[in-house]
């Protein structure tokens, strides 16, 4: 008999934790586990969602009228109609394992002692502090609460964050599973770097900076883009590739136009050939305020791409010598120099085979079975 997993997250979006769920339900294993995926909404624009929805895990919405009254009623009753649905959902698919992800701890709490039986797992996909800490009360607590009564297993995705997470809940049982990547997709890459530019109609003597993520503050394109317009007064083959989508958009869009650089910058989003476009680039350029880990990073740099990144990433991101840490107190003049100058290298932090997301989706389907 197989056993009955479900993947808990807001939307299947294109962020780094949606595309780990997607891989998730993508390879664990089909003979052990029946794979469910529980979102509040759907959002079907996503390559992520769209992804999943050929694979034969399935999605199960939570809130599926999407309009304005809609929504309005959801926001003022989630607090009851929420928990109430993941418990006939979890009683009807059977679950036996339960896996959260990002802020929805506090959903599963009112819960706690209905859903005794089920295996609670969470993964924290950012800095800790600011998704279960003290400065989060209504996660923290949550987690608290789940720890205690339904042995809820927390799960980091590196040893940094694993210790920070025992910090906060004086546990020290936090396991580590990473976020990995699908080698495979990186391998399989027929088309040269040529051929992509030249779908994208990009010029091929360009100098292309890349950058994949989510228009939000944390992911800093407002400096990004300061950086890039230093590049282009150096060398004006530069051109500038941003994979996302997000609430900024439209504020970076006035940036770039305020710069003069419209015809410099391509925005694309809602992408499924995330390994074709890195190898579309020069340079990975990722300034993030902070970050969880930054997979995105990993699979460029298993990708041999240059990635000049800011140095407040976790070290374990910085796998080899290509990924170069800058701080972000330097100035978008000196960010641009460093890009511009190959000759600097960033230091080694550990084997980037340890990020095969094969080998990882092992050890947590151990976990699931333990």
């Amino acid at each position: 008999m197989k056993h009955n997993i479900a993947e808990f997250i807001g939307t299947i979006s294109d962020g780094g934790a949606e595309t780990l769920v997607k891989d998730y339900a993508f390879l664990l294993d089909k003979d052990i586990f029946n794979v469910f995926v529980i979102v509040l909404r759907r959002t079907r624009d996503a390559a992520n969602d769209a992804l999943l929805s050929q694979s034969n895990a399935e999605i199960i919405e939570i809130f599926k009228r999407n309009d304005f009254l809609s929504k309005v009623i959801q926001k003022l009753n989630r607090w009851w109609y929420l928990p109430y649905r993941l418990e006939k959902l979890l009683k009807e698919r059977n679950i036996e394992a339960l896996h959260i992800h990002l802020s929805l701890l506090k959903y599963i709490s009112p819960i706690r002692k209905k859903i005794k039986n089920v295996k609670l797992f969470y993964t924290c996909h950012s800095e800790p502090k600011r998704f279960i800490g003290k400065s989060v009360p209504a996660e923290y607590r949550a987690a608290k609460k789940l720890i205690k009564d339904n042995h809820l297993q927390l799960i980091a995705l590196h040893d940094e964050m694993r210790e920070e997470i025992n910090s906060i809940f004086e546990i020290d049982n936090t396991v580590v599973i990473r976020n990995g990547i699908d080698f495979n997709r990186f391998k399989a890459i027929k088309e040269t770097r040529e051929e992509i530019r030249k779908s994208l109609k990009i010029p091929q003597d360009a100098f292309v900076l890349g950058h994949i993520g989510r228009f939000s503050d944390y992911k800093n394109h407002t400096f990004l883009i300061d950086v890039f317009s230093e590049v282009y007064k150096e060398n004006k083959n530069a051109f500038l590739l941003l994979i996302g989508a997000g609430e900024l958009l439209n504020n970076i869009k006035t940036k770039i136009d305020k710069y003069g650089l419209k015809n410099r910058v391509m925005i694309l989003s809602h992408r499924s050939d995330i390994p074709q476009l890195l190898r579309a680039m020069d340079v990975f350029v990722f300034p993030s305020l902070f970050e969880g880990l930054g997979i995105v990073l990993i699979e460029a740099q298993a990708l041999g791409l240059r990635c000049i990144v800011s140095d407040v990433v976790p070290k374990e991101a910085f796998q080899t010598e290509l990924a170069v840490p800058v701080s972000l107190n330097k100035s978008p003049e000196r960010w641009a120099e460093i890009i511009l100058d190959n000759s600097i290298k960033g230091t080694v932090n550990g084997n980037i085979n340890d990020y095969d997301m094969n080998k990882e989706i092992k050890r947590l389907e151990k976990l699931y079975l333990s």
